[in-house]
């Protein structure tokens, strides 16, 4: 029959079984009729054309399965026969679904949390017409933020573009708001807080409220095709109306959290950083627009002016405020729209300031619309990618779990399967039977896995949230199943149950027919023993390569916490200053000084000092000459870190003078004196003494804020050498560190440090009423240096890491036990028999206990060999992120080695204790 007949007769299953009846009984009747012309008579005509035509009802079977009109009838006889031995063996099924159940759920969540993060573009109709504007320097450097009137100039220049609109996001003093003041200065999920050490800084603000906005222009809403909730939104046209009539937008996330969704608010006159807006309307709940958080308010751009008075922002080229987002127009592409873009920037760059950044040559990028300044570089992916794989390989130990239970259950089935073979059932026929039983097994898991994920999530997301202020807006991420998350689910839950399923059905079907009804079969076969000894083996070796790194992490950021200065009892003020031409440089100083002043009389400080933390932000960097005959800003010089302290800066944080001299404290910056880390001693005169020698720096090409005191230009002198203090750089490199003189008019610019004789809790509490009596609108922000070496990337790229590898190792620790404990029982069951002829002919219990506790182990001991293998190899590529551990650390080896030896022995001694309470009669005569 031709495949278009087979396909055909998937749609007429009745009539082509008459067909085939038809043809049958006609070709027995031309049979019978041709045996009649040749003589016979007509019943033995018939008999011999029955007898030559061959068996009709099994003729009639073959031609069903030849036809394609039966597979759905067999399909749906395998089903209703597997739903039927699942409920029959509800015990395994239970276990197998929870295995499976957290291999494919951890897999869910990892792939979840990937979309929502890495695959969020902006909030706007037709999303994928948005892209977002940048610009790529010759060095690699990405720059997405542009001055306000670069944005009008792509704006009013780029005809590739339906719409272009600007943003950026920025925090203001909140005044005559009315309602409640809910606004908390703590923000940390209890949760994430114990797992990763994080704690967000305190705000100290005495009784001022301070909330982030976002500034946009007057188009933003109709570009993105976005709608109010309540109210009214910004509009292209409205622009005369709004430097007339300053006007503001109210989230309905904040609106419900600080005013208790008071109706009022609408209307209401509202004062940021002084100035007066009225609410006009709310945005919808949990709309981010062109961010990752929904900011608390939405003002348009051309107010900035009364928010940050004295500024020219909306004048100023050289003044970088904004990113720039645009919706491509019908018809253009990316390239083209790159294209023109790449025009107007070369007609920019001649109108910024020939020495900044902006005037230097760069090339276009216009790219998909997302909330990210920057495209996911290589790095990102590929530790996004070590993630996976991660709860890949957990997948796995899920999968290998399930098959070694299979091949246990499946041998216990010998008996049954040997007598479908003989009632003539085919191999294929048998495979597919169990493989349809392992695929609907793993779909009840993903089903499972599915709620897991859902609720893990949630707990997730809420601590995430928690973690943050309400003034920084509300963290959003969409992790609710869609399409995209039920097909990746049912799609890995096939591929699993066809892996854990396809090698216990090919070894299960081996059996012969000739053995088919044998009793006894339900010893396990070599063959079979070695498959499942080779899967606990696999499980065993993958878990342990988990637990070894996640112990390295651990261990690793353990190590990054070992520095040499106090971190407990030190608290790191950062004052910010409102935003406005009335804090001048002089009154920022008198400010600074006055609150540091007061902060040194309150009960429990011991002394106070002004630098930049060892673990704070805000690193700057200068290339560094020893030679008066080349300058500092030659190429070829070494680039080391630099900062400026006070000269009690070293005794505040206890940070060792190893030798030489500290800071004159009469002299201040008038001394060109410099003091300089062991590291930076080692990279600048190796093997030499340092003091006495002299340096030059030169910052040519790097960062510097406004007003900040630069070294370029000063011969200093090296009076004294410290310990190192390490802190920030993935790789260590802020070790070398220049330390010079604080020039007393900057202090302002500097953290202030606050020495407290024990807890420093008390002391963090009173300074918000500090600030509130010098100044109620400078706000600031407090941590203990301890607390910000937990926010440092070496401790949080560290902590996340061995978070997450300790939550995946429990993981498949869980698993991998489970699987030994099952995989162990169902050998007990299949043995009972040996046993009982071996205890009748006179062996203990405790030697039929070392029996099977020495067969159970033997895969154990061969996974964890091989397992210590493959970590040695896993352990090389994370290196980067031990800090100084080494990368063989015997601790991390060893303990987990052994703890998981002896976990295994755990699991394998219950069940192995069962066989030794079998009666040697009972056991005789078992089947």
């Amino acid at each position: 029959m031709g495949w278009l007949r087979r396909v055909a007769s998937l749609f007429r299953g009745e009539s082509v079984a008459k067909e085939h009846e038809e043809e049958m009984r006609f070709h027995l009747a031309m049979r019978e009729q041709w045996n009649v012309s040749k003589g016979m008579e007509e019943p033995e005509a018939r008999r011999n054309a029955k007898v030559r035509f061959g068996n009709f009802n099994r003729l009639r079977e073959r031609l069903r399965e030849i036809d394609m009109w039966t597979l759905p009838e067999s399909i749906g006889q395998d089903l209703r026969f597997g739903v039927r031995m699942l409920r029959k063996h509800s015990g395994f099924t239970l276990a197998a679904v929870a295995a499976l159940a957290m291999g494919i759920g951890l897999n869910t969540v990892v792939f979840t949390l990937g979309k929502a993060v890495f695959g969020r573009g902006v909030e706007a109709h037709d999303a994928d017409r948005m892209v977002n504007v940048s610009l790529i320097g010759r060095k690699g450097e990405f720059n997405s933020f542009f001055s306000y009137p670069d944005y009008e100039a792509y704006r009013d220049g780029a005809k590739s573009f339906s719409g272009v609109i600007a943003e950026r996001r920025v925090t203001v003093k909140l005044s005559s708001a009315g309602g409640a003041m809910t606004q908390t200065t703590t923000g940390a999920g209890k949760l994430a807080e114990a797992l990763l050490g994080f704690k967000l800084p305190r705000m100290s603000t005495g009784e001022t409220e301070f909330t982030t906005i976002s500034e946009i222009s007057e188009n933003y809403f109709d570009v993105l095709g976005a709608k109010a909730f309540r109210g009214r939104i910004f509009q292209a046209g409205d622009r005369a109306e709004l430097v007339a009539n300053p006007s503001a937008l109210i989230s309905e996330n904040y609106w419900e959290q600080r005013f208790g969704s008071d109706p009022s608010v609408i209307g209401r006159s509202m004062k940021f950083n002084g100035a007066s807006f009225t609410v006009i309307g709310i945005t919808p709940r949990d709309f981010t627009g062109t961010g990752v958080v929904t900011p608390n308010f939405w003002i348009p751009i051309v107010s900035m002016p009364l928010l940050h008075p004295g500024m020219q922002i909306l004048q100023d080229r050289n003044n970088i405020c904004c990113r720039i987002f645009a919706r491509l127009a019908d018809g253009v592409t990316m390239a083209q729209a790159q294209g023109e873009v790449q025009g107007i920037a070369d007609r920019l760059r001649t109108l910024h300031d020939p020495h900044s950044d902006e005037a230097k040559p760069s090339s276009a990028l216009i790219w998909p619309g997302s909330p990210f300044p920057r495209k996911i570089d290589s790095g990102i992916v590929f530790s996004a990618s070590l993630i996976m794989l991660a709860v890949v390989l957990v997948l796995v130990i899920a999968c290998a779990n399930v098959a070694s239970l299979q091949l246990a259950r499946a041998a216990a089935r010998q008996n049954e399967l040997s007598m479908r073979r003989s009632l003539g059932a085919s191999r294929a026929r048998v495979i597919r039977q169990l493989l349809t039983e392992s695929v609907l097994l793993a779909i009840l898991a993903g089903a499972a896995a599915l709620l897991f994920a859902w609720g893990l999530l949630r707990v997730l997301v809420v601590e995430y949230a928690d973690m943050m202020p309400p003034e920084w807006g509300t963290v959003v991420l969409h992790v609710n199943p869609d399409l995209t998350i039920f097909a990746y689910v049912l799609g890995i839950s096939v591929l699993a149950g066809v892996l854990f399923g396809l090698a216990p059905a090919l070894e299960s079907s081996r059996s012969v027919l000739g053995g088919a009804m044998k009793a006894n079969q339900n010893a396990s076969p070599s063959r079979s023993g070695k498959l499942r000894n080779a899967l606990v083996a696999t499980q065993v070796a993958v878990c342990l390569v988990l637990m070894i790194t996640g112990a390295l992490l651990i261990r690793g950021s353990m190590h990054a916490l070992e520095v040499k200065y106090e971190v407990k009892r030190v608290l790191n003020l950062e004052l910010g200053f409102p935003d406005n031409a009335k804090y001048t440089k002089e009154r920022k100083l008198s400010l600074a000084r006055e609150i540091r002043t007061k902060i040194a009389t309150l009960p429990g400080v011991v002394d106070t000092s002004v630098g930049r933390a060892p673990d704070g932000g805000g690193v700057r960097v200068a290339s560094i000459s020893t030679d008066t005959k080349s300058a500092a800003g030659e190429a070829g010089h070494p680039v080391l870190f630099y900062t400026y302290v006070m000269p009690n800066y070293f005794q505040l944080i206890n940070l060792p003078v190893l030798a030489g001299r500290g800071f004159d404290k009469n002299t201040g910056a008038a001394e060109p004196v410099a003091m300089v880390s062991q590291s930076a001693a080692a990279t600048l005169w190796r093997g030499e003494n340092p003091i006495g020698k002299k340096i030059w720096l030169s910052t040519a090409g790097q960062y510097h804020g406004k007003d900040e005191p630069l070294p370029d230009s000063v011969q200093y002198e090296v009076v004294g050498v410290v310990t190192d203090a390490g802190g920030t750089q993935l790789d260590g490199s802020d070790k070398s560190q220049i330390y010079l003189p604080l020039p007393e008019d900057s202090i302002y610019q500097y953290a202030l440090l606050i020495r407290t004789q024990s807890d420093p809790e008390p002391v963090s509490e009173s300074i918000g009423s500090v600030l509130a009596v010098v100044d109620p609108e400078v706000m600031g922000y407090t941590s203990t240096l301890e607390e910000m070496l937990h926010e440092t990337a070496p401790f949080g790229v560290s902590r996340c890491a061995a978070a997450f590898t300790t939550v995946v190792g429990s993981f498949g620790l869980l698993l991998a036990c489970m699987g030994i404990y099952g995989t162990v029982s169902y050998m007990v069951v299949l043995r009972t028999h040996e046993v009982g002829i071996r205890m009748a002919l006179g062996a203990s219990r405790a030697t039929v206990l070392r029996l099977m506790l020495r067969e159970s182990m033997r895969p154990v001991v061969t996974g964890i060999g091989a397992g210590l293998v493959l970590a040695v190899g896993a352990s090389y590529l994370l290196r980067t992120l031990l800090y100084g551990l080494s990368a063989l650390d015997v601790i991390s080896f060893a303990g987990m080695s052994m703890l998981f030896l002896l976990i295994a022995m755990v699991a394998a001694y219950f069940p192995s204790r069962t066989a030794t309470l079998v009666d040697p009669i009972v056991a005789l005569r078992y089947e």
